[in-house]
């Protein structure tokens, strides 16, 4: 952990805290929320889930500087607000239209070569926004 700490422009017995937002673009909430975070410096980092509804949204936001990573999203577990992939990948749909529930269901249908195909558009579509 010394080294880390070194290596981040700190004293080598240093104690870090790492605070990761998750689930960035999940809803307007979610952006306002984990934004302000990053802004008043009560979280270092976030992954945004470029498939969800406010994923766009959320690009528009960010600021030169900002830390984000990439939530890869195979499910999407809420009652009533879906979402699903943004390839065309039926394997990962559930009954519903949009990502499987639970990862019981997402793994008991998905087609592997589909799950890479997906994983790779979030990655590319985040780079590209």
């Amino acid at each position: 952990m010394s080294e880390l700490a070194e290596r981040l422009g700190h004293s080598s017995n240093a104690r870090l805290l790492i605070v990761s937002c998750d689930d960035l673009g999940s809803c307007h909430a979610a952006n306002v929320g984990v934004l302000d975070a990053l802004r008043t410096g009560a979280a270092t980092c976030a992954s945004i889930m470029v498939p969800a509804p406010w994923a766009r949204h959320a690009t528009e936001l960010l600021e030169p500087g900002d830390d984000i990573g990439v939530h890869l999203t195979l499910n999407a577990e809420h009652d009533i607000y879906r979402w699903g992939p943004i390839t065309h990948a039926p394997s990962l749909l559930s009954g519903e239209g949009g990502f499987p529930r639970n990862t019981t269901d997402l793994w008991e249908h998905a087609d592997l070569d589909e799950v890479r195909r997906e994983l790779r558009a979030q990655v590319n579509r985040a780079l590209a926004w």
